[in-house]
């Protein structure tokens, strides 16, 4: 399950948000945070389908005379524009962190978790150490940026092929670490 590269969030590293490389580990190799863009397109399909669903309920458009309706049609751009401003994800050669406070070296990793999230829309990874560091993002926005996930995938599939991680079955088939 890779994801084709056609974005790579922001490119400035002076206007971006992501977390630096952590206390006493390697440098930061590789960022990426998503482009506010994504998050405000996703609003706006959310407020078209939110005037679909009332135009069918109310089958018309008198619904819009109803002033207390409009505030549940308008507010997801404005929401997911501040939602998209979220820090993103930075890598070095042997950590992986998703915040300044949360990190995982990735060539010691305990567990190696996907789940699906949003109700199957979406998978999640978790990565947990054996120092008891934890990371985890959404699996597509990490494969977002080739090089942040080929140094993230390295750490996965030493650890779980050759080191001491487990990984439940969906991490084994989703990337194809059998």
């Amino acid at each position: 399950m890779l994801t084709t590269w056609k974005t790579e969030g922001k490119t400035n590293p002076a206007r971006a948000k992501f977390p630096p490389a952590p206390a006493g580990e390697g440098p930061l190799l590789e960022w990426y945070q998503a482009t506010q863009s994504e998050a405000v397109k996703a609003g706006f399909a959310l407020t078209a389908l939110g005037v679909i669903f009332l135009c069918l309920l109310d089958w018309g458009f008198a619904w819009m005379a109803t002033w207390w309706l409009w505030l549940c049609i308008v507010w997801p751009p404005i929401v997911f524009y501040f939602l998209g401003r979220s820090s993103g994800f930075s890598a070095g050669a042997d950590w992986f962190a998703t915040s300044e406070k949360s990190y995982v070296r990735l060539y010691e990793l305990k567990t190696v978790k996907l789940e699906y999230q949003a109700g199957g829309q979406s998978i999640g990874i978790e990565l947990t150490d054996v120092h008891g560091g934890y990371a985890g993002a959404p699996l597509r926005q990490l494969q977002r940026k080739r090089a942040l996930w080929d140094l993230v995938y390295n750490g996965i599939a030493h650890s779980v092929l050759k080191g001491a991680a487990t990984a439940n079955e969906q991490a084994l088939d989703k990337l194809e670490l059998r």
